[in-house]
């Protein structure tokens, strides 16, 4: 039996650590993930370990990760490194009515308030810890994500 997988702080992630949590939170796991992307498990459970030097995950198997499990982390981790946003195409409706963009408003004061709530608990101290930061990181992403989807949709209703 191996060792109880590291839980996600919220923050932003290392790809690696990105694809790590993301497999873990997979139903099944190692197991499964492993099954569909044709790679042994223990095989993908060593690129996975920070410890193990003698496997390293390559860039395609972390694109293989994100398509079986759809897990955000991995796009924000990628997003984040490269200052850039996304969004799932789905999100965005091609014929949206106005409670699609009245609630997309709402998602985004939402995440919004969510960042300034992570500034506020990080400052109590009088400082902003690494930690502290990695968390306003990922909230502060994560509403820009909800902007760009207000914005989409929001096009949608152009001439």
């Amino acid at each position: 039996m191996g060792a109880k997988p590291r839980e996600h702080d919220g923050g932003t992630l290392s790809l690696s650590q990105a694809c790590y949590h993301a497999v873990y939170a997979y139903p099944g796991k190692v197991a499964a993930v492993a099954s569909q992307a044709g790679i042994n498990p223990g095989t993908l459970a060593n690129k996975l370990n920070a410890n193990v030097e003698s496997h390293k995950l390559t860039a395609d198997e972390a694109v293989l990760i994100g398509r079986i499990t759809r897990d955000n982390r991995i796009l924000n981790a990628l997003c984040f490194e490269m200052d850039a946003v996304w969004h799932w195409l789905e999100e965005v409706k091609d014929a949206p009515g106005d409670l699609d963009v009245l609630s997309q408003g709402a998602s985004v004061l939402d995440a919004s308030n969510q960042s300034i709530q992570e500034l506020i608990t990080a400052l109590e101290d009088g400082r902003v810890d690494r930690q502290e930061a990695r968390r306003i990181n990922a909230t502060v992403m994560e509403a820009q994500r909800q902007l760009t989807v207000l914005r989409r949709l929001s096009e949608r209703f152009m001439d």
